[in-house]
């Protein structure tokens, strides 16, 4: 059996989760002032708090925002639907140890309106390209920006690996047929029944690039991004302000780098531990006290996520046919699944 099928194995990936959190505990608890601890909860602003809440809310409904652009070509979903999708898409994310909230929130929108399933997941890849892009860049120009001394490592590889992504979403833009013809010959490694399917598929993921060709659109795609990702760093700041720690807004953004970078490694659901450690890690660098800087780590972790599992604990049990969905669009049958269209 080689390594690939071994890892490959649901048990191998929960012990390494297993043993990635239990690290991440020992190191956070470790040595800990439990006193100092329970003084840095009881000293909270709780004002900033409900703030920041609100704008944890407030961050997804841009991302709504960002969506409906990129899907208007297919249909015209409601801000409030759009919401819906993708409090359900984190709070999968949060819960479940497999991150495929994407898709969720993909297959509901093709679900419930007429959207293509492949070009629903289009414009989730193009969302995503541009959440990498300006989260790279926020990281590159950060000393830039607030004449921060420390350099940045590892930034000629984004760099490079920026280029190489930026050229092939050129490509898929400028020349889609390139791909096609490419997929035609991918597809024909698949049973007969479901090469037509795969086609289908990502030809209509690719034309939802084509998007791209509007300096517009990608425009207002750039700022809402922009925006979110900004809008988190807000979130990461405003809890300074509720624990008193006198920390300049680019420790916020600090912060946001150090919780993705703790995304990458196999955890159990909710980065419990490792999204504290790496909270703790960031801080540091501002001589604040392992102990305050765990105190903060689970209450950003708690305003973070908790307001998504609990939307999304009542988005699920709610009846999916107690919303009224927007006018002009019908449910299932009458979708444009499946139909293949001529990118030009």
């Amino acid at each position: 059996m080689s390594i690939k099928n071994i890892f490959k194995k649901k048990w191998v990936r929960l012990v390494i989760s297993l043993f990635v959190t239990g690290i991440a505990f020992w190191l956070c608890f470790r040595k800990v002032d439990w006193a100092v601890l329970r003084a840095s909860f009881s000293s909270v602003q709780f004002f900033w708090v409900v703030f920041a809440l609100a704008n944890v809310v407030l961050s997804v409904f841009v991302l709504g925002i960002r969506w409906r652009i990129l899907l208007k070509p297919e249909d015209e979903v409601s801000l409030g639907r759009l919401f819906r999708f993708n409090v359900i898409s984190q709070y999968t994310n949060i819960v479940f140890p497999a991150r495929f909230g994407e898709v969720v929130r993909a297959y509901l929108v093709s679900k419930q309106y007429k959207v293509r399933a492949g070009y629903a997941m289009g414009t989730v890849f193009i969302e995503k390209f541009f959440d990498f892009i300006v989260f790279i860049a926020f990281w590159i120009f950060l000393p830039i920006l607030f004449a921060i001394e420390q350099q940045v490592k590892g930034y000629l590889a984004a760099l490079l690996f920026c280029a190489i992504a930026v050229v092939v979403l050129i490509f898929i833009i400028l020349k889609p047929e390139i791909f096609l013809k490419l997929l035609g010959k991918i597809s024909k490694f698949f049973p007969g029944k479901y090469q037509k399917k795969i086609y289908v598929f990502f030809e209509s993921g690719i034309e939802a690039f084509q998007q791209l060709k509007s300096s517009l659109t990608i425009l207002l795609i750039f700022g809402l991004t922009l925006v979110f990702l900004t809008g988190q760093a807000v979130t990461n700041f405003m809890l300074f302000k509720a624990f008193g720690l006198e920390i300049p807004f680019w420790g916020a953004l600090l912060i946001l780098f150090a919780i993705q970078v703790g995304n990458i490694p196999p955890s159990v659901p909710g980065k419990l531990g490792v999204f504290e450690y790496a909270v703790i890690l960031a801080l540091s660098i501002f001589g604040i006290s392992k102990d305050v800087a765990l105190g903060y780590g689970i209450m950003l972790h708690l305003v973070a996520y908790l307001p998504k599992i609990v939307l999304g604990q009542i988005y699920l049990v709610r009846p999916a046919g107690s919303e009224q969905l927007a006018v002009g669009s019908k449910p299932g049958k009458d979708r444009k699944e499946g139909k293949s269209r001529k990118i030009g």
